[in-house]
Protein backbone atom coordinates (compact mmCIF):
# COMPACT_ATOMS: atom_id res chain seq x y z
CA UNK A 1 0.00 0.00 0.00
CA UNK A 2 2.88 2.39 -0.48
CA UNK A 3 1.88 4.06 -3.18
CA UNK A 4 -1.40 5.22 -1.66
CA UNK A 5 0.73 7.20 0.87
CA UNK A 6 -0.10 10.37 -0.70
CA UNK A 7 -2.41 13.25 -0.63
CA UNK A 8 -3.37 14.10 2.75
CA UNK A 9 -1.30 11.67 5.21
CA UNK A 10 -2.54 12.80 8.74
CA UNK A 11 -0.01 13.05 11.60
CA UNK A 12 -2.23 11.76 14.21
CA UNK A 13 -2.11 13.93 17.52
CA UNK A 14 -1.37 11.68 20.45
CA UNK A 15 -3.87 12.99 23.38
CA UNK A 16 -3.53 12.61 26.98
CA UNK A 17 -5.54 12.63 30.38
CA UNK A 18 -4.82 15.09 33.16
CA UNK A 19 -2.25 12.98 34.95
CA UNK A 20 -0.23 12.51 31.79
CA UNK A 21 -2.09 9.17 30.34
CA UNK A 22 -2.63 8.08 27.04
CA UNK A 23 -6.87 9.42 26.30
CA UNK A 24 -7.35 5.72 24.89
CA UNK A 25 -11.03 6.83 24.17
CA UNK A 26 -10.16 10.25 22.82
CA UNK A 27 -7.49 8.67 20.62
CA UNK A 28 -10.59 6.17 19.14
CA UNK A 29 -12.82 9.29 18.52
CA UNK A 30 -10.18 11.40 16.60
CA UNK A 31 -9.30 8.44 14.52
CA UNK A 32 -12.40 7.47 13.55
CA UNK A 33 -13.27 11.16 12.67
CA UNK A 34 -10.23 11.03 10.34
CA UNK A 35 -11.08 8.20 8.32
CA UNK A 36 -14.86 9.97 8.27
CA UNK A 37 -12.94 13.21 6.70
CA UNK A 38 -11.53 10.93 3.71
CA UNK A 39 -7.27 11.48 4.74
CA UNK A 40 -5.68 9.33 2.58
CA UNK A 41 -3.03 7.74 5.50
CA UNK A 42 -1.96 8.21 8.72
CA UNK A 43 1.81 9.11 10.06
CA UNK A 44 1.67 7.76 14.00
CA UNK A 45 3.60 9.60 16.81
CA UNK A 46 5.99 11.79 14.80
CA UNK A 47 6.32 15.03 16.42
CA UNK A 48 2.47 16.29 16.30
CA UNK A 49 1.70 12.44 18.00
CA UNK A 50 4.44 12.90 20.74
CA UNK A 51 6.24 9.64 20.12
CA UNK A 52 9.51 10.88 21.52
CA UNK A 53 8.02 12.09 24.65
CA UNK A 54 6.93 8.67 25.37
CA UNK A 55 8.30 5.57 26.94
CA UNK A 56 8.49 2.94 24.20
CA UNK A 57 5.80 0.99 25.50
CA UNK A 58 3.81 3.86 25.23
CA UNK A 59 4.66 4.21 21.75
CA UNK A 60 3.83 0.71 21.32
CA UNK A 61 0.35 0.94 23.15
CA UNK A 62 -0.61 3.96 21.09
CA UNK A 63 0.49 2.16 17.37
CA UNK A 64 -1.73 -1.09 18.46
CA UNK A 65 -4.28 1.75 19.28
CA UNK A 66 -4.32 3.53 16.09
CA UNK A 67 -3.65 0.49 14.10
CA UNK A 68 -6.61 -1.66 15.26
CA UNK A 69 -9.09 1.38 14.69
CA UNK A 70 -7.89 2.01 11.51
CA UNK A 71 -8.47 -1.46 10.19
CA UNK A 72 -6.27 -1.51 7.12
CA UNK A 73 -8.70 1.18 5.73
CA UNK A 74 -6.06 3.32 4.93
CA UNK A 75 -2.38 2.82 5.25
CA UNK A 76 -0.71 3.37 8.40
CA UNK A 77 2.81 4.77 8.69
CA UNK A 78 4.48 4.34 12.53
CA UNK A 79 6.97 6.79 13.61
CA UNK A 80 9.96 4.81 14.94
CA UNK A 81 12.71 7.32 15.44
CA UNK A 82 14.62 7.05 18.49
CA UNK A 83 18.54 8.18 19.60
CA UNK A 84 19.54 4.70 19.29
CA UNK A 85 19.07 1.88 16.95
CA UNK A 86 18.38 -1.01 19.09
CA UNK A 87 14.79 1.43 20.18
CA UNK A 88 13.94 1.84 16.93
CA UNK A 89 14.27 -1.68 15.96
CA UNK A 90 12.34 -2.67 18.92
CA UNK A 91 9.70 -0.51 17.70
CA UNK A 92 10.12 -1.26 14.10
CA UNK A 93 9.49 -5.13 14.71
CA UNK A 94 6.64 -4.43 16.85
CA UNK A 95 5.18 -1.97 14.31
CA UNK A 96 5.59 -5.00 11.19
CA UNK A 97 3.98 -7.02 14.16
CA UNK A 98 0.39 -5.20 14.46
CA UNK A 99 0.14 -4.64 10.90
CA UNK A 100 1.14 -1.44 10.10
CA UNK A 101 2.07 -0.63 6.51
CA UNK A 102 5.31 1.29 6.85
CA UNK A 103 7.66 3.17 9.24
CA UNK A 104 9.07 6.69 9.54
CA UNK A 105 12.03 7.14 11.12
CA UNK A 106 13.47 11.02 11.99
CA UNK A 107 17.27 11.54 11.60
CA UNK A 108 18.78 9.77 15.13
CA UNK A 109 18.47 12.73 17.12
CA UNK A 110 20.05 14.13 20.19
CA UNK A 111 24.11 13.56 19.46
CA UNK A 112 23.91 15.77 16.34
CA UNK A 113 27.43 15.88 16.20
CA UNK A 114 27.06 12.21 14.31
CA UNK A 115 28.67 11.60 11.13
CA UNK A 116 26.77 11.11 8.04
CA UNK A 117 28.47 7.13 8.28
CA UNK A 118 26.64 6.65 11.57
CA UNK A 119 23.40 7.93 10.55
CA UNK A 120 23.67 5.91 7.36
CA UNK A 121 24.86 2.99 9.76
CA UNK A 122 22.03 3.75 11.87
CA UNK A 123 19.31 3.48 9.09
CA UNK A 124 21.11 0.09 7.75
CA UNK A 125 20.34 -1.70 11.31
CA UNK A 126 16.98 -0.98 11.53
CA UNK A 127 16.80 -1.95 7.98
CA UNK A 128 17.84 -4.91 8.45
CA UNK A 129 16.22 -6.40 11.69
CA UNK A 130 12.58 -4.54 10.41
CA UNK A 131 12.88 -5.24 6.62
CA UNK A 132 9.48 -2.59 5.59
CA UNK A 133 9.37 0.75 3.92
CA UNK A 134 11.10 3.28 5.82
CA UNK A 135 9.53 6.96 5.26
CA UNK A 136 12.44 9.73 6.44
CA UNK A 137 11.33 12.41 8.21
CA UNK A 138 14.07 15.12 8.12
CA UNK A 139 13.40 17.34 10.73
CA UNK A 140 17.01 19.46 11.09
CA UNK A 141 15.58 21.40 13.81
CA UNK A 142 14.43 17.98 15.82
CA UNK A 143 17.75 16.06 14.86
CA UNK A 144 20.54 18.64 15.36
CA UNK A 145 21.34 18.34 11.28
CA UNK A 146 20.22 18.36 7.51
CA UNK A 147 19.91 15.67 5.64
CA UNK A 148 20.42 17.55 2.15
CA UNK A 149 19.56 15.86 -1.01
CA UNK A 150 22.90 14.38 -2.17
CA UNK A 151 22.89 13.24 1.80
CA UNK A 152 19.48 11.59 1.64
CA UNK A 153 20.68 10.16 -2.25
CA UNK A 154 23.19 8.61 -0.58
CA UNK A 155 21.17 7.10 2.33
CA UNK A 156 18.17 5.79 -0.18
CA UNK A 157 21.14 3.70 -2.50
CA UNK A 158 21.95 2.51 1.04
CA UNK A 159 18.32 1.44 2.32
CA UNK A 160 16.68 0.38 -1.24
CA UNK A 161 13.46 0.27 1.05
CA UNK A 162 12.96 4.06 2.05
CA UNK A 163 10.58 5.06 -0.27
CA UNK A 164 10.24 9.14 0.32
CA UNK A 165 11.21 11.62 2.96
CA UNK A 166 8.86 13.86 4.64
CA UNK A 167 10.14 17.56 4.29
CA UNK A 168 9.28 19.56 7.65
CA UNK A 169 9.34 22.84 6.26
CA UNK A 170 9.55 21.64 2.76
CA UNK A 171 9.17 24.42 -0.36
CA UNK A 172 8.09 22.88 -3.83
CA UNK A 173 11.79 23.94 -4.97
CA UNK A 174 13.43 21.81 -2.14
CA UNK A 175 11.01 18.99 -3.01
CA UNK A 176 12.16 19.07 -6.63
CA UNK A 177 15.97 19.32 -5.18
CA UNK A 178 15.53 16.02 -3.54
CA UNK A 179 13.58 14.54 -6.36
CA UNK A 180 16.33 15.40 -8.93
CA UNK A 181 19.39 13.72 -7.12
CA UNK A 182 17.27 10.65 -5.50
CA UNK A 183 16.75 7.34 -7.60
CA UNK A 184 12.97 7.35 -8.25
CA UNK A 185 10.86 6.24 -6.91
CA UNK A 186 11.03 8.86 -4.39
CA UNK A 187 7.77 10.40 -2.76
CA UNK A 188 9.00 13.61 -1.07
CA UNK A 189 6.01 15.33 1.32
CA UNK A 190 6.24 19.11 1.44
CA UNK A 191 4.22 22.08 3.54
CA UNK A 192 0.73 21.91 2.43
CA UNK A 193 0.25 25.80 1.67
CA UNK A 194 1.67 24.92 -1.11
CA UNK A 195 0.22 21.56 -2.16
CA UNK A 196 -1.22 22.96 -5.32
CA UNK A 197 1.98 23.63 -7.10
CA UNK A 198 3.70 21.16 -5.46
CA UNK A 199 1.68 18.08 -6.32
CA UNK A 200 1.23 19.45 -9.75
CA UNK A 201 4.97 18.83 -10.31
CA UNK A 202 5.39 15.56 -8.26
CA UNK A 203 5.37 16.14 -4.96
CA UNK A 204 3.39 12.58 -3.01
CA UNK A 205 1.15 15.16 -0.69
CA UNK A 206 1.61 16.70 3.01
CA UNK A 207 2.03 15.78 6.55
CA UNK A 208 0.46 18.79 7.82
CA UNK A 209 -0.14 19.31 11.68
CA UNK A 210 -2.59 22.52 10.76
CA UNK A 211 -4.77 20.18 8.55
CA UNK A 212 -4.70 17.51 11.24
CA UNK A 213 -7.52 19.50 12.71
CA UNK A 214 -8.79 20.74 9.62
CA UNK A 215 -8.67 17.56 7.59
CA UNK A 216 -11.87 17.54 5.82
CA UNK A 217 -10.14 21.13 4.01
CA UNK A 218 -7.22 19.44 3.03
CA UNK A 219 -8.71 16.27 1.46
CA UNK A 220 -11.56 18.45 -0.01
CA UNK A 221 -8.30 20.18 -2.03
CA UNK A 222 -6.23 17.25 -2.72
CA UNK A 223 -9.63 16.04 -4.56
CA UNK A 224 -9.77 18.90 -6.36
CA UNK A 225 -6.29 19.11 -7.25
CA UNK A 226 -6.44 15.36 -8.61
CA UNK A 227 -10.22 16.20 -10.93
CA UNK A 228 -7.84 19.11 -12.11
CA UNK A 229 -10.36 21.87 -10.87
CA UNK A 230 -8.31 24.65 -10.72
CA UNK A 231 -10.27 27.14 -9.50
CA UNK A 232 -12.21 25.58 -6.60
CA UNK A 233 -7.85 23.80 -5.66
CA UNK A 234 -6.90 27.65 -5.65
CA UNK A 235 -9.67 28.66 -3.40
CA UNK A 236 -8.95 25.87 -1.12
CA UNK A 237 -5.49 26.78 -1.45
CA UNK A 238 -6.04 30.23 -0.32
CA UNK A 239 -7.77 28.78 2.95
CA UNK A 240 -5.03 26.16 3.36
CA UNK A 241 -2.56 29.13 4.06
CA UNK A 242 -4.49 31.06 6.24
CA UNK A 243 -4.52 28.07 8.90
CA UNK A 244 -0.75 27.13 8.13
CA UNK A 245 -0.09 31.07 8.94
CA UNK A 246 -2.27 31.30 12.29
CA UNK A 247 -0.84 28.05 13.61
CA UNK A 248 2.95 28.89 12.28
CA UNK A 249 3.09 32.69 13.59
CA UNK A 250 1.00 31.44 17.05
CA UNK A 251 2.68 28.63 17.60
CA UNK A 252 5.99 30.84 18.10
CA UNK A 253 4.69 32.95 21.94
CA UNK A 254 2.06 29.46 22.78
CA UNK A 255 3.61 26.50 21.88
CA UNK A 256 1.80 23.62 20.94
CA UNK A 257 -1.61 25.07 23.12
CA UNK A 258 -2.59 26.01 19.47
CA UNK A 259 -3.31 22.63 18.31
CA UNK A 260 -4.88 21.89 22.09
CA UNK A 261 -7.11 24.70 21.53
CA UNK A 262 -8.01 23.86 17.92
CA UNK A 263 -9.09 20.70 18.51
CA UNK A 264 -11.37 21.81 21.28
CA UNK A 265 -12.93 24.10 19.05
CA UNK A 266 -13.73 21.48 16.42
CA UNK A 267 -15.75 19.81 19.66
CA UNK A 268 -13.30 17.01 20.75
CA UNK A 269 -12.62 17.22 24.94
CA UNK A 270 -8.79 17.50 24.84
CA UNK A 271 -7.48 17.40 28.47
CA UNK A 272 -4.00 17.75 27.85
CA UNK A 273 -1.77 18.37 24.65
CA UNK A 274 1.13 18.57 24.52
CA UNK A 275 2.41 16.17 27.42
CA UNK A 276 4.18 18.92 29.24
CA UNK A 277 2.88 22.31 30.78
CA UNK A 278 2.35 24.51 27.49
CA UNK A 279 1.55 28.28 27.90
CA UNK A 280 -2.18 29.40 27.70
CA UNK A 281 -3.43 31.24 24.63
CA UNK A 282 -4.25 34.44 25.69
CA UNK A 283 -7.63 36.18 24.99
CA UNK A 284 -6.85 38.08 21.90
CA UNK A 285 -5.51 34.77 20.15
CA UNK A 286 -7.78 32.31 21.22
CA UNK A 287 -10.26 34.66 19.16
CA UNK A 288 -8.31 35.23 16.58
CA UNK A 289 -8.17 31.38 16.05
CA UNK A 290 -11.76 30.85 16.98
CA UNK A 291 -13.08 33.88 14.38
CA UNK A 292 -11.21 32.06 11.89
CA UNK A 293 -12.87 28.80 12.71
CA UNK A 294 -15.84 30.40 12.48
CA UNK A 295 -15.71 31.77 9.41
CA UNK A 296 -14.86 28.20 8.24
CA UNK A 297 -18.05 27.00 9.41
CA UNK A 298 -15.67 24.53 11.66
CA UNK A 299 -16.55 25.32 15.45
CA UNK A 300 -17.97 22.75 16.78
CA UNK A 301 -21.83 23.17 18.33
CA UNK A 302 -20.62 23.67 22.17
CA UNK A 303 -17.84 26.26 20.56
CA UNK A 304 -20.59 28.08 18.80
CA UNK A 305 -23.01 29.10 22.02
CA UNK A 306 -19.96 29.64 24.14
CA UNK A 307 -18.92 32.24 21.44
CA UNK A 308 -22.25 33.75 21.02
Amino acid sequence: MVEEIRGIVLPSPTVFLEDGSVDERLMCELTDWFIACGVHAFFILGSYGQGPALAPEERKKVAELVVKQVKHRVPVVVHVGAVDPYTAIELGKHAEAIGAEAIGHVGPYYYADRSEYEIIEHFKMVDRAVGMPILVYNNPRYSGYNIHPDFMARLVAAVPRIFGAKLAMGSVDEAMAYRKVVKAPFAAYALASNLVSAMSVGVAGTISPPLAVTPEIGVELVRAIDAGRSDEALALQKTVIRIHDIFLRLAGPFGRTIYCEAMRLRGFDVKMYPRWPSKPLSREAYDELRDLFSELNLLSSAAKVKSA
